[in-house]
């Protein structure tokens, strides 16, 4: 759990709003599609482009389908060989790709997009998707997809909208390696709101939280997201360690790559977050 911080930090900070590098691209069957960014990953392949996706990196693992899918590095430095031995007509990047690296892209001809700066809120969620499908050629799918996912939370907020609000808030690390939440300015903030309650987490800022802070809210339902690589008894050792053993609320565990994969899944998470707060509603 405690490598969550670095590696999942940058899921929810760098998806952001999309530029476009080159000229929109026409819609063909034979697009080839490289994919610098998970929550991309799962976009293309709800579009029904994952016969396009000729490369992805190493944290692309959803849908499962996509591991046969040769993979050009991580999210932190992608190899530039690696992606242009796949022929790419298009490569979509995060915002934590070197814009060097993008040029080098552009340099050769590949048509490139990249994410830069932090998207806003559920809109920029439902953006997002449609810009994904208007670089593909899919905009008319996306935009059809963006639609669903939102109509889908605006239910849960219809839901929850007379419930007494129940306050919770989402752990990203704790213990030796620090205490991060998910705060005020963040995607995961939006998240947890649609769902019908308050984060406790949302007057701090940057991700960091104190045990101060978090003793004082002690709230009703503390978040811990779970990964492929999850120690199984995480929720036994943060009841069990001290100072959280301190609080009272109920900890429940939440598919971590779902919740701070901004895009798709999106609505799966709010749901999750509702059903658990207030499961009489379903």
């Amino acid at each position: 759990m405690k490598k969550v911080f670095i590696t999942l930090l940058v899921f929810v900070l760098c998806f952001a709003v999309f530029a476009q590098s080159g000229s929109e691209k026409s819609s063909s069957s034979d697009l080839r599609i490289v994919s610098l960014a998970p929550n991309v990953t799962e976009i293309l392949c709800a579009l029904g482009c994952e016969e396009n996706l000729v490369g992805r990196t190493d944290y692309c693992d959803y849908p499962e389908s996509v591991a046969s899918i040769p993979s050009i590095g991580t999210l932190y430095d992608p190899n530039l060989e690696a992606i242009l031995a796949l022929e790419p007509d298009v490569v979509i990047a995060s915002s934590i790709v070197d814009p060097d690296f993008i040029a080098s892209l552009k340099a050769a001809g590949v048509e490139a997009y990249q994410f830069l700066e932090e998207s806003n809120g559920l809109d920029g969620t439902y953006n997002l998707i449609e810009e994904v499908g208007e670089a593909v050629g899919k905009k008319k799918e996306a935009t059809k997809l963006a639609s669903s996912v939102k109509k889908r939370i605006e239910k849960v907020e219809k839901l929850t909208d007379d419930v007494e609000e129940k306050s919770c808030i989402y752990i990203i690390s704790w213990g030796d390696w620090g205490d991060y939440a998910a705060t005020g300015e963040t995607y995961l903030d939006d998240l947890i709101e649609a769902a019908g309650a308050e984060n406790a987490a949302e007057e701090a800022s940057n991700w960091s939280i104190s045990r101060e802070l978090l003793l004082s809210e002690d709230p009703d339902y503390i978040i811990l997201p779970v990964y492929a690589y999850s120690d199984p008894n995480q929720v036994e050792a943060f009841k069990s360690t001290a100072p959280y053993s301190q609080l009272t609320g109920t900890v429940i565990t939440i598919d971590g790559n779902a919740a701070e994969r901004q895009g798709l899944r999106s609505a799966d998470t709010v749901e999750a977050i509702a059903k658990a707060l207030y499961p009489e509603l379903f």
